[in-house]
């Protein structure tokens, strides 16, 4: 005597598909978190820290942008500081072209867009984002491992 239980493939590609999508949304949000909080460590320093920004164009051009496969998925508002709205505009040019560069996974871009930001960290010894990045980089995957706890959570109440 046997129970045979058969589950359709419709149901179980349905169930993949499913848990796709949530996984992929807990590593969007995980990343666009981390960008805010990258942002909010560049831009909101005290003036023995940071730079002189004269014109608010550097601070303006700073942002992230959340990668999924080449394709932009959440991008912050690159908001302009000071009247530096051309650096609001070189920031959000700049992520945007560097979209081609991550057609094969999920990426977290932090960016100074304009192009004196290594010279100021290089020549005037000022952090605008080394600091930062190191910081991103230490707490990257430990972000990631939280995501991942978050959508197997959610996964696991999925029905077939």
């Amino acid at each position: 005597m046997g129970v045979s239980l058969k589950t359709s493939l419709k149901a179980v590609d349905g169930f993949f598909e499913k848990s796709r999508v949530i996984i992929a949304y807990y590593i969007r949000m995980a990343l666009a978190k981390l960008g805010e909080e990258c942002i909010a460590k560049i831009r909101d320093r005290s003036a023995a820290e940071s730079w002189i920004d004269h014109t608010g164009n550097l601070r303006s051009s700073i942002g992230y942008a959340v990668y999924e496969h080449g394709a932009e998925q959440i991008a912050s508002a690159f908001a302009t500081v000071g009247g530096g709205s051309e650096g609001s505009a070189e920031g959000r040019r700049m992520v945007q072209e560097l979209a081609s560069e991550y057609g094969n996974t999920y990426a977290l871009v932090v960016i100074a867009g304009m192009r004196y930001a290594s010279y100021v960290e290089a020549i005037e010894g000022k952090d605008v984002l080394a600091s930062t990045e190191l910081w991103a980089r230490g707490v990257v995957d430990a972000r990631l491992g939280r995501a991942m706890q978050q959508a197997v959570k959610r996964i696991n109440k999925l029905e077939f």
